[in-house]
C-alpha cells in the first residue's frame, strides 16, 4: 500500500513526488503517457519556483539549463520601445524571471526518481477510477497498464493531471471563471543568432506578438489570432515564417521545433480537496500565459501541500491541516490569474488609438520614480501572502515587515568560516527557528510538538563570531541585515519558519 499516489508527471506532480519522498512518504506517481512530456509548454520559471527546486535537492542539475534573469521590453504599435521591465532584486535568493525549457526540467525531475528510495514512477499507467476500501479508509485505485487492469491501494490521491483532469471530473468538481475567444499561435524555434536575452512584447493591434529567447539558442514566438481566422490555416509554415520575418528577419529561417494554437483560460476549481483526494496544478487552476505563472503556481501548490500531507500521513499533525492548503493557495492563484488578465489586456490593444493612449499613459507614469520602480522591479506581482491559514497572526495593533503567512525573504548569511550561503541551505526540511544569539535557548517542543524543527542562532550584522557552531547549535551572522529588519519590525527575538519557508510566527523570549 502506498501512502500517496500522484496522477500526472508534469512539473507539479514531479516536484510534489520529490518533496514527499524527501519526507519519507511512500509515493507512487503515474502517467498514462509513455514518458515525460517532450515539449516546451512553459518557458518562464520564477524565483519562488527555483527556491522550491532547491528544496528538492536538484537545483544544481537544473540551473545549467536555465537563463537566469531576463526582463520584458514593450514595443508600441509603431514598433518603438516604450517601456522596460528588468527586475534586479533577488528577494527570494534568485532572479525574478528566468527562461527555461520545460521538457529539460521534467526529464531531470523524472530521471532523478528512477532509483528513489521512497518514490515509484510508472508510465503507461492510466487511472480509471477509485473507490473507498471499506471498512478501511484507504482508496482502491483501478489502473490500466498495457491493456491489463490492476489495483493499487493508497491512503491519499493527488490529481496533478492537468486542465482536463480525470481526478477532478470524477469528483464532479467544476471550474469557475472564463475561457476566452482569443487564440494564440506558438512557434518554438532553435538556432537563433541574436544574443539579446530579454523578451520583446509587441503591443500592436494589427498582430499582437511576443518574442521570448530561451536556453540552448531557442526562441519562442507567440502571435494573437483575430476573430474569424482559421487556426489550421494560420499554422501553415509559410505564414508562420512571414509573421516571424515581420518581427525579426534573421529568425525567419530557423528550424521550427513546434507550432500550436491554443485558447487561454482563467479558471479555478470550486474545491481542492474531497476527503482523501486533492487537486494541484492545472487540475486546480488554469492561468492565462501572459504573466508566465501557470507552471509556477503549480509548483507553489506542490510546496504548500507536500509538508502538510507528509505531517498528516506520518501522524504528526491532524488531518484538518490539509484544509489550509486550499485556504492558502486558492486566493493567491486567483490573484495571479487576475494579474495575467490585466497584462494580457494591455498586450492586446483593439485599435491603434487605444494602443497609443495606453502606451502614452504608461510612458508618462514611468516618469515618476516610485511608479517606475514599482513597474521596473515587478512589484505589481501579488505577494506570496495568506489572509488565512496555518500561521499565528500578530496581536491586534502590531505590524511586521513580513507578517505571518507571508513567504520569508532568502538573504545570504555568513558562517564562522567566512563563507556566505543562502539561508535555505542551512534550514533543513522541517520547521526552522531564527533567533538572536544572545537569547536563551527555546524549550524543547515550544514551537510545534512532534514536528522537526531546527534552530539557527543569529549574530547581528555589526557583531563578530564569539564561539564556534556545534552539531547541536548552528551560529550564523546576519550578513545583509535582513534578519534584523525582519525581527526588529515585529519587536521579536525569534521567528518560526514553516517547511515551505512561510513565516509561521514571531516569538518574544
Amino acid at each position: 500500500m502506498y501512502q500517496a499516489v500522484i496522477v500526472g508527471t508534469g512539473p507539479t506532480g514531479l516536484v510534489l513526488a520529490h518533496l514527499l519522498g524527501s519526507y519519507g512518504v511512500k509515493t507512487l506517481i503515474i502517467d498514462k503517457a509513455s514518458g515525460p512530456v517532450d515539449e516546451a509548454r512553459a518557458v518562464t520559471i520564477d524565483d519562488e519556483s527555483l527556491r522550491t527546486l532547491h528544496a528538492t535537492g536538484l537545483l544544481s542539475k537544473i540551473l545549467p539549463n536555465v537563463v537566469l534573469g531576463y526582463g520584458v521590453h514593450y514595443f508600441s504599435w509603431r514598433n518603438k520601445l516604450f517601456a522596460k521591465i528588468e527586475p534586479q532584486s533577488q528577494e527570494y535568493g534568485y532572479p525574478k524571471r528566468n527562461a527555461f525549457r520545460q521538457q529539460l526540467l521534467v526529464k531531470a525531475l523524472s530521471d532523478a526518481l528512477l532509483d528513489h528510495e521512497f518514490v515509484d514512477q510508472r508510465f503507461e499507467h492510466e487511472l480509471l477510477d477509485w473507490q473507498q476500501a471499506a471498512p478501511s479508509p484507504a482508496l482502491n485505485l483501478r489502473l490500466r497498464h498495457q491493456g491489463q487492469e490492476l489495483q493499487v491501494q493508497t491512503a491519499w490521491l493527488v490529481g496533478c493531471d492537468g486542465g482536463r483532469s480525470l481526478v477532478r471530473e470524477q469528483l464532479g468538481i467544476s471550474l469557475n471563471g472564463s475561457t476566452y475567444s482569443e487564440k494564440w499561435l506558438i512557434a518554438d524555434l532553435i538556432g537563433r543568432h541574436s544574443a539579446f536575452r530579454h523578451t520583446r512584447t509587441y503591443c500592436d493591434p494589427v498582430r499582437p506578438a511576443i518574442r521570448l529567447p530561451g536556453p540552448q539558442t531557442t526562441v519562442r514566438y507567440e502571435f494573437m489570432l483575430h476573430p474569424g481566422e482559421d487556426p489550421d490555416a494560420c499554422l501553415q509554415e509559410p505564414l508562420v515564417r512571414q509573421w516571424i520575418h515581420d518581427r525579426n528577419p534573421e529568425d525567419a529561417q530557423l528550424q521550427i521545433l513546434r507550432k500550436v494554437v491554443y485558447t487561454f483560460h482563467a479558471r479555478v476549481a470550486d474545491v481542492w480537496r474531497v476527503g482523501p483526494v486533492l487537486l494541484a496544478g492545472d487540475a486546480a487552476h488554469l492561468t492565462p500565459p501572459f504573466a508566465g505563472q501557470g507552471m509556477n503556481s503549480g509548483i507553489r501548490d506542490a510546496h504548500n501541500l507536500a509538508w502538510k500531507l507528509a505531517a498528516v500521513v506520518q501522524g504528526k499533525a491532524p488531518e484538518d491541516l490539509l484544509d489550509t492548503y486550499e485556504q492558502e493557495r486558492k486566493p493567491h492563484a486567483w490573484a495571479l490569474i487576475q494579474m495575467a488578465l490585466r497584462i494580457g489586456a494591455y498586450m492586446q490593444p483593439k485599435t491603434r488609438w487605444g494602443a497609443a493612449l495606453s502606451q502614452s499613459l504608461l510612458k508618462l507614469v514611468c516618469q515618476i520614480p516610485a511608479a517606475r520602480d514599482y513597474i521596473l522591479h515587478l512589484k505589481f506581482k501579488p505577494k506570496p501572502r495568506f489572509a488565512k491559514g496555518f500561521f499565528m497572526a500578530l496581536a491586534s495593533g502590531h505590524t511586521a515587515w513580513v507578517p505571518p503567512g507571508q513567504l520569508m525573504p532568502q538573504p545570504k548569511v555568513q558562517l564562522s568560516s567566512g563563507e556566505l550561503v543562502l539561508l535555505d541551505t542551512l534550514l533543513g526540511q522541517g520547521f526552522a527557528v531564527l533567533q538572536w544569539s544572545h537569547e536563551a535557548a527555546l524549550p524543547p517542543g515550544l514551537v510545534l510538538p512532534g514536528l522537526p524543527c531546527k534552530t539557527l542562532r543569529v549574530i547581528r550584522h555589526e557583531d563578530d563570531f564569539m564561539q564556534e557552531s556545534s552539531p547541536q547549535v548552528l551560529w550564523v551572522r546576519d550578513a545583509e541585515g535582513v534578519i534584523a529588519k525582519l525581527l526588529d519590525s515585529a519587536a521579536a527575538s525569534a521567528v518560526v519558519l514553516r517547511p515551505d519557508r512561510y513565516v509561521f510566527a514571531y516569538l518574544k523570549l
